[in-house]
């Protein structure tokens, strides 16, 4: 393996730290019911769990699109999204498994239907943005081989 494939391993390998850390986070936050304060300027009513999954969905979409534009900046082939999907392993989605298990669990407990929805969505986005970031780094070591 080439340093610049093995450096972008590394970097996505950080990246995907700090999305499973944002997911772990964002559903501790919602579970203790702490305030939290917006990194995005928002100019409409939402409730505190509705500003937080927008600021969580916005991050780890950006994360997601990050680990995309790496991976075809890496690899020598150009991969499909389903190529890069079908290469996650299932060992490596535990931790957001239990992320979004955390979310069904914080959307029945949340008082609001709007709150109940937006947790549920961000949830599956999580699973997807998960799927595609693992994807990325054994697309590339794929790659490499």
């Amino acid at each position: 393996m080439n340093s610049a494939k093995r450096a972008a391993m590394i970097f996505l390998g950080a990246i995907n730290i700090m999305t499973l850390a944002a997911g772990v986070i964002t559903e501790l936050t919602m579970a203790l019911g702490k305030d939290v304060t917006s990194i995005i300027p928002i100019t409409t009513e939402l409730t505190v769990n509705q500003i937080l999954l927008l600021n969580f969905s916005v991050v780890i979409a950006i994360m997601m699109l990050i680990s995309i534009v790496t991976t075809y900046l890496a690899t020598d082939v150009s991969y499909s999204p389903k190529e890069i999907i079908s290469n996650c392993a299932g060992i490596f989605m535990v931790i957001p498994i239990l992320v979004f298990l955390a979310a069904v669990f914080n959307a029945i407990n949340a008082s609001i239907t709007a709150d109940k929805l937006w947790i549920v969505l961000s949830g599956i986005l999580y699973l997807i943005v998960n799927m595609v970031n693992f994807g990325c780094i054994l697309t590339i070591k794929e790659d490499a081989e």
